[in-house]
């Protein structure tokens, strides 16, 4: 599993996503934002650290993983009754791609590459900006 970044205002996202380039990019925003990261390589991860008591304030979730899809753990995470936002990051921008992670109860879609702009309004809109942690 990756690494844990700490950060002192308490907010905490998870990323989801099986390609190292694409974790480093998204770390980078996600840190200089002041958010601690933790990171799961597939989705089957991303379940099991939610299983084990982890809370998060935003999930991103990539859509094409090995063992486990962005879809299926947005499935299993719901039918865990975790409420965090989930925000789909996939550069497969086809409606129907985006219709199947929305239906499996992701929240939003954002399209990669993740730009400092999109992800400056996904934690707005999800009440990340300012120190505010969302609740569970």
């Amino acid at each position: 599993m990756a690494a844990l970044a700490i950060s002192s205002c308490g907010r905490r996202a998870l990323l989801v996503d099986d390609n190292v380039i694409n974790r480093m990019v998204v770390r980078k925003l996600v840190e200089e934002q002041g958010i601690a990261l933790e990171e799961a390589e597939n989705g089957k991860e991303a379940v099991e650290l939610v299983k084990e008591g982890r809370v998060f304030d935003l999930i991103l979730m990539d859509r094409e993983m090995p063992v486990m899809d962005g879809p299926q753990a947005t499935k299993q995470l719901r039918s865990l009754g975790v409420t965090t936002p989930i925000v789909a990051l996939s550069a497969d921008a086809m409606q129907s791609d985006k219709d199947s992670f929305l239906q499996a109860g992701a929240d939003d879609f954002v399209e990669k590459p993740l730009s400092v702009d999109k992800f400056a309004l996904v934690l707005t809109k999800y009440g990340l900006q300012d120190g505010q942690a969302a609740d569970q």
